[in-house]
């Protein structure tokens, strides 16, 4: 193709002043959030693939009453139920050839700087060979709030996709009640005013949401996630601002999050609580990760966004006992002396290989985000 050049004359270059990437590495909002990095506190080891786990709900009915002198009523048994699931599996490598990485300068370096081993190079592709595995977690966090997400098969590949566009989707059996306007079990449509009015009832939407989560399961809403187009909907809303009184501004804390990509750049969005809804903290966020392609493109044009602008998600507190991720397991063996040993979750290695001499980076990541209670979330369809 016109423009390219080969990687003896890149590294050949006479001047250079740095390395640059012209977008910056995307951040890991959800993974951080829910403790679903790698090692994070919301993470659990199982051994193999196959994963489960039982449920047997608390109870609020009451116990019956009976007359003096007669024996206990019979209460049938609680019902037990299971839900099974298989992790999914990426595993990607990339091969670096010593021919071409050898006595090379290093990355960002004027010429003249002899990079032997070639390791700067061989750095910055661990790096970006990790952050497509932080990319493939954060997606499928993202979208298990959203309902699911798809896996397409192109030969030996299976990629994440959206929910509808692969070969199977993933469902986490978000109750439908639970997408779209919002019934939640009610018999109408929390979110019956589009947002974008000026006179929707912002506030009421958001107490029904917290009042339908007190039924549902008794976690209270907390937080909710949306973009930035979403917030300045939320800005113009009369009954935000009447009930945060006309005399103040119409929200009662708005923070930038403390969070930078591996270059130093602060995340854009920030978290916001209204003076009219001190209890839910508004997240908002921007966040795009290229989707339903399996290309190297990263072209403006390929990218989605985490939360669309029509689109809200409503949550509780995080916590382990309605959502996690499970690493699960395989063997894997580093070298051909290696005998062998069960890897949990993200792991990675590097293979010597000969004719030509070489080395393969390796990746692995067994796992899946769970849902345990699919009725903590609540995916809305605010502007309509």
């Amino acid at each position: 193709m016109a423009g390219e050049i080969t990687l003896q004359q890149l590294m050949q270059t006479p001047v250079i002043t740095k390395v640059v990437s012209r977008i910056k590495t995307p951040l890991s909002l959800f993974q951080n959030f829910f403790g679903m990095s790698p090692g994070g506190a919301a993470s659990q080891n199982v051994s193999g693939r196959h994963l489960g786990w039982d449920i047997f709900d608390k109870t609020r009915l009451i116990a019956e009453g009976r007359a003096p002198g007669t024996g206990p009523a019979t209460v049938q048994r609680k019902s037990v139920g299971h839900v099974s699931a298989v992790a999914y599996r990426a595993h990607e490598k990339i091969t670096l050839l010593h021919e071409e990485i050898f006595r090379t300068r290093p990355l960002g370096q004027q010429f003249g700087v002899v990079d032997l081993n070639g390791q700067n190079y061989i750095n910055n592709q661990i790096g970006y060979l990790t952050q497509r595995f932080r990319n493939s977690r954060e997606f499928m966090i993202s979208r298990m709030l959203r309902g699911g997400f798809g896996v397409l098969q192109t030969g030996e590949s299976w990629v994440p996709v959206e929910k509808g566009a692969g070969t199977f989707d993933v469902d986490y059996n978000i109750p439908s009640t639970h997408l779209s306007k919002l019934d939640m079990g009610t018999g109408s449509d929390i979110i019956g005013t589009s947002w974008d009015n000026a006179a929707a009832p912002i506030i009421g939407d958001v107490l029904a949401v917290n009042k339908a989560f007190e039924r549902l399961h008794g976690r209270p809403l907390r937080h909710i996630f949306i973009n930035s187009t979403m917030f300045a909907n939320l800005l113009a809303n009369t009954e935000l601002k009447n009930v945060g009184g006309t005399a103040y501004r119409i929200f009662d804390s708005l923070s930038a999050r403390q969070m930078k990509s591996e270059e130093g750049i602060p995340d854009s969005g920030f978290d916001v609580v209204f003076r009219g809804l001190p209890l839910q903290t508004f997240h908002v966020y921007d966040g795009v990760l290229n989707v339903n392609q399996n290309t190297d493109s990263d072209t403006v044009a390929n990218t989605s966004l985490f939360i669309p602008d029509n689109n809200a998600i409503f949550l509780p507190e995080p916590s382990n006992d309605w959502v996690g991720w499970i690493n699960a397991s395989e063997y894997v063996k580093e070298n051909v002396m290696d005998a062998g040993r069960q890897v949990f979750g993200f792991h990675s290695w590097s293979t010597n290989t000969i004719d030509p001499a070489g080395i393969e980076l390796k990746m692995l990541d067994n796992g899946l985000p769970v849902l345990y209670v699919p009725k903590c979330v609540a995916y809305g369809t605010c502007v309509f």
